[in-house]
């Protein structure tokens, strides 16, 4: 995961930094991003990993995004869809939340401290996730309005 991102970031910021940015990479990049995610949510729910309801706010976030960002590319609608800062506190913050997660279920042993830090993530995840989501659902009720 930790590498995914950085090669990611890596793609993204060499295309920006040569004037190489496309429409493609432009619609599929955050496609394939939230992809990953939703992919990496729904597996440790289903590890139950991770709370339930923590993956199912993140989750309804990725899925609202990727719906509403699919609907706006097929109108004549061209609000701009750059992440938030919220947004991308927000998807910083989900990609800790998998690494601890998954390192949680991969060490040999656990601390208090680890598991403490864990929970303390996951509320302020929440917190950046409600947050960056509602900023969407207007940008999309705009949209809806709008058409």
């Amino acid at each position: 995961m930790l590498f995914l991102g950085m090669t990611d970031w890596l793609d993204g910021f060499f295309a920006r930094k040569f004037d190489q940015e496309s429409l493609f990479g432009k619609v599929f990049d955050p496609i394939a991003d939230k992809t990953l995610m939703i992919g990496m949510f729904a597996t440790l729910g289903y590890l139950k990993a991770m709370p339930i309801a923590f993956v199912i706010l993140c989750l309804s976030r990725d899925v609202l995004i990727t719906l509403g960002g699919f609907a706006m590319l097929r109108s004549t609608y061209r609000k701009n869809l750059s992440p938030t800062k919220a947004s991308k506190i927000n998807t910083f913050l989900q990609i800790l939340c998998i690494l601890i997660v998954t390192y949680r279920l991969h060490a040999a042993s656990v601390s208090s401290h680890l598991l403490f830090s864990e929970t303390v993530l996951i509320v302020l995840t929440s917190i950046f996730t409600i947050a960056s989501g509602v900023q969407y659902a207007k940008t999309f009720w705009r949209f809806l309005k709008s058409t």
